[in-house]
């Protein structure tokens, strides 16, 4: 089953994190059997995938992508 496309935020910077540190750049998931898609959600730490322009894309899950693939008879 489909879902709004979400992705993973880091989580809260630490005292010691350094301000320099590129951040990391999550995967999208939208199919909601996706595991990795449900604990990211259950975390908290995600946010609505809304594309403005090509520099905010993201790749999309690895698992949704299996998850939505059409089976073989």
């Amino acid at each position: 089953m489909k879902v709004s496309p979400f992705f993973r935020l880091p989580p809260p910077s630490t005292a010691g994190a350094t301000a320099a540190a590129k951040p990391v750049r999550y995967p999208y998931h939208d199919d909601s059997d996706c595991p990795v898609g449900q604990e990211v959600q259950r975390s908290g730490h995600w946010q609505t995938y809304e594309p403005r322009q090509i520099a905010d894309t993201r790749p999309r899950c690895a698992i949704c992508i299996e998850l939505n693939r059409p089976r073989r008879a």
